[in-house]
């Protein structure tokens, strides 16, 4: 019986559950099969099983999910979709790569009044594949918090800087490359004014409007991060420093 169910879970990908036949009426999720010269229902979950994994693979995070009421609104969005239930995520499988971006969770929010994150897992043939940046987004779902996040479509680069701050903040002896101290007696204010910078790809004007920050405002915002922690935004490598320096000090207070 176990490798019947095993079978069936492999060519379907949905938990499936048998037993006995005796004269019951039939649910929608269930079917009758005949196995050894006896009668079985197959009931078949919603519920993802990983097996024979194949496709584009995005992950959707609410922290309250509401899973019917977001497959709802994702069949209404999307044609040749698979949806399931896994863990504490919303599983979108699909043979092609969906025309989801940096607008999609803004929609799904309007619709479920609750802050929404996506994820793209790329597109995967492999359940070790599957498993690995699936443990990542795991690791790193408290950062999804964490600072300005000007988005929340998450892609594959993204969880690359997610993992390396999240490995930064277990590195103590990184502790003693980056005054510390100073960032933690810093207005708050002043330290997302410089992640915004950074995430509005170091564009005075862009991050302005962001901000909805009079132009001088900000460029003096930048000079005092300067003068207090010796970084420069407007230069890459200082950028990067100060990045993965802050996201490391607000990812501690959790």
């Amino acid at each position: 019986m176990q490798n019947l169910i095993a079978f069936f879970e492999k060519e379907t990908n949905k938990k499936i559950n048998i037993f006995e036949y005796s004269n019951q009426i039939l649910k929608n999720n269930q079917q009758i099969v005949t196995f050894n010269d006896k009668t079985y229902i197959i009931q078949m979950d919603d519920k993802f099983v990983l097996n024979n994994i194949s496709g584009h693979f995005y992950l959707i995070y609410q922290q309250n999910l509401e899973f019917d009421n977001l497959k709802r609104i994702l069949d209404n969005l999307y044609e040749n979709i698979n949806i399931f239930e896994y863990n504490q995520y919303l599983i979108l499988n699909s043979n092609e790569i969906l025309d989801i971006d940096l607008s999609t969770p803004e929609i799904i929010e309007s619709e479920t009044y609750s802050k929404t994150y996506i994820a793209y897992l790329g597109k995967i043939n492999n359940i070790d594949i599957f498993n690995f940046r699936l443990s990542i987004l795991d690791e790193v779902l408290s950062l999804l918090n964490v600072g300005t996040n000007l988005s929340k479509f998450i892609t594959l680069h993204d969880l690359t800087i997610y993992k390396a701050i999240s490995l930064i903040g277990k590195e103590k002896s990184f502790y003693s490359l980056i005054d510390f101290e100073s960032i933690k007696n810093m207005d708050e204010n002043l330290l997302h004014t410089g992640l915004s910078f950074i995430e509005n790809d170091l564009n005075i004007s862009k991050t302005s409007s962001y901000l909805f920050l009079h132009r001088n405002t900000l460029i003096y915002r930048l000079e005092k991060i300067k003068e207090l922690l010796g970084l420069d935004l407007k230069t890459f490598k200082d950028s990067f420093v100060f990045y993965l320096s802050i996201k490391s000090h607000f990812a501690s207070k959790f």
